[in-house]
């Protein structure tokens, strides 16, 4: 239950031990003062599928197979993680057993602040989701928001009463550190709502919060479509443009506790004026909310933006949609030529966008890179479509177990 479980603080542990988990060399530790993060790196390789026997576990971690079967042993004995028998194949010999997320382990709730809305989901510790809910803004103040947040959670916790923690993605600007949502554009003028203090306050749980596309790309890191890489860039293409950015396995935040902002990348210095106060922004072009409405303009025709592509075989259609892809290309190559990312993920709208279209996107921002050396860079959708911003609000409890902050017990 949630009163049983135990919030642990990793930091008096950074002196003692390498934080960054490389994959490939294994850096599990053997000592007393790492058993923490040594649970957490056991049960990351288990809940993100990467492995599922105790043989490979040790082989990846370095760890000695000892210290695997016991950390292993206090998953299963608290009914955190299972064995169970691989399917029968056609090879001779015994099936061999496999390690996975138990059914009765904790679950948890992670809740997305949308321009629009707000989302809430229910998952397993592998990220399986059970059950989402959403409340759509009519009037909103701060005080409204927050009621919301706890409206929905208490409907998660109708179901699911065992709750480690909860996750909050927010659209930004954010303040991460102290879980504010500061002043986000076109949100009714909402500022300065104190979220996550209001949340660990009513219900007593270890509480996250970060940027929406943060978490997205949080999800995508460690169960989506970058988990085999060191860096890339998540561009969600909304009523806004953002961005999440993940550097040496570790989605990046500032030193300030601050996103990144792709979308107000200016690609035109005399262009059009901005809310942020600077002009010729990305997403004053290229969000999906302003390129619908040049081709509601246009065509005559009130469409959402994923049918508008349905009829891009319209010349007057397909003229802004190639413009659209001409902006963010510019704006992506100047981050490219920055951060030198493996990989570009699409997410939110960017989900709609039919495969010629990414791959347009992938030809350009690759002939117009500075480094042309032979490494194409791929645009990928997110593995986890809309929803990435959301399951990544409940990653970010997820993420807290892997570092071993968050501790199943003491």
């Amino acid at each position: 239950m949630a009163g049983d479980l135990a919030l642990a603080s990793y930091h008096d542990l950074k002196g003692k031990m390498i934080m960054q988990v490389n994959m490939k060399k294994g850096n599990g530790k053997n000592s007393i003062t790492s058993k923490q993060f040594n649970r957490g790196l056991i049960f990351q390789l288990i809940a993100t599928g990467t492995c599922n026997t105790r043989i490979e576990l040790s082989r990846r971690t370095g760890l000695a197979k000892t210290t695997v079967t016991n950390i292993v042993a206090e998953f299963m004995e608290k009914g955190i993680v299972k064995e169970c028998e691989e399917e029968l194949t056609e090879v001779c010999g015994r099936n061999p057993i496999i390690l996975k997320v138990a059914d009765q382990a904790p679950k948890i709730i992670g809740i997305l602040v949308f321009r629009t809305n707000i989302q809430a989901v229910l998952c397993s510790l592998d990220m399986q989701i059970f059950r989402t809910e959403t409340i759509e803004f009519g009037e909103l103040t701060g005080d409204i928001l927050i009621q919301n947040a706890f409206e929905l959670i208490d409907r998660m916790m109708e179901e699911e009463k065992n709750i480690l923690g909860i996750g909050i993605a927010s659209i930004g600007p954010v303040d991460i550190r102290n879980g504010i949502i500061l002043n986000p554009p076109r949100f009714y003028g909402v500022k300065h709502v104190p979220i996550k203090e209001a949340i660990q306050k009513k219900y007593n749980l270890p509480v996250y919060f970060d940027h929406d596309n943060n978490c997205a790309a949080l999800a995508e890191k460690l169960f989506g479509i970058g988990k085999a890489e060191q860096d890339f860039l998540l561009l969600a293409v909304s009523n806004g443009i953002g961005s999440g950015f993940v550097c040496g396995g570790e989605v990046f935040h500032s030193h300030r506790g601050f996103e990144t902002e792709l979308g107000h990348v200016s690609i035109n210095c005399k262009g059009l004026q901005c809310s942020c106060g600077n002009r010729g922004c990305l997403e004053m072009y290229a969000s999906s909310y302003v390129v619908r409405e040049k081709l509601k303009k246009i065509t005559g025709l009130n469409l959402s933006y994923a049918d508008y592509f349905k009829i891009h075989d319209r010349p007057e259609v397909e003229d802004i949609l190639e413009e659209m892809i001409q902006d963010i290309s510019a704006g992506l190559v100047s981050i490219i030529n920055m951060l030198q990312p493996e990989m570009i993920v699409l997410g939110y709208d960017g989900i709609d966008w039919p495969e010629d279209y990414v791959k347009k996107l992938e030809i350009l921002i690759n002939d117009r890179k500075i480094a042309q050396d032979g490494w194409n860079i791929p645009v990928k959708k997110a593995y986890f479509g809309k929803q990435a911003q959301l399951v990544g609000a409940a990653a970010l409890v997820v993420n807290s177990i892997f570092k071993g902050e968050l501790q199943f017990f003491v």
